[in-house]
């Protein structure tokens, strides 16, 4: 099946009973949470210890996920409230062949921070500008406009992710 037959919105649930099908297979119970409920999307369960972990999930057929929005001013806060998980994203644009890549909370932040400060730098450096001016700036148009329709989208490539290429290993020792 064409990934581009799938509608937008069945695209998440795709990937979400993807990974509930490989957990499942390492003899662990995957509970999805409500699909309209922010932050977990399931949690795995060893039946034998009763230990649990909660997981975000984030799955794409165009090799990429927005992971959060932020703006500049607080994004080590919005970091740091958002990123409560590991994350485990698909890619589905192979359906048949899906891939997954498992990063620990630690790992996901550190790539997202590494991606917003390289950005800042970038930016500060091109338009000759402070990261403070840009702030007061930013916290001035907050008040005026609603985040959603504001905040920057940071967005995660999965070609940086060859390295956590089904790295189940770190949800499993987590649970034993």
């Amino acid at each position: 099946m064409n990934t581009t037959a799938l509608k937008k919105e069945y695209k998440g649930n795709v990937g979400l009973f993807l990974v509930c099908l490989e957990i499942s297979k390492m003899n662990l119970i995957a509970l999805p949470t409500s699909r309209n409920t922010k932050g977990l999307d399931l949690i795995a369960l060893h039946p034998e210890t009763n230990k649990a972990i909660g997981l975000q999930v984030k799955c794409s057929d165009k090799k990429k996920s927005p992971i959060l929005a932020s703006y500049w001013h607080n994004y080590k806060e919005t970091i740091q409230n958002k990123i409560i998980s590991p994350f485990i994203f698909v890619d589905i644009s192979v359906l048949e062949k899906p891939q997954y890549f498992i990063l620990s909370k630690t790992q996901i932040t550190r790539i997202l921070t590494k991606l917003i400060e390289d950005y800042i730098k970038d930016y500060t450096q091109r338009n000759g500008v402070t990261f403070e001016d840009i702030c007061t700036k930013e916290q001035l148009k907050d008040k005026d406009k609603d985040k959603n329709k504001n905040a920057d989208n940071w967005v995660l490539n999965y070609d940086q992710f060859a390295a956590y290429l089904n790295k189940w290993d770190s949800i499993t020792n987590l649970i034993k």
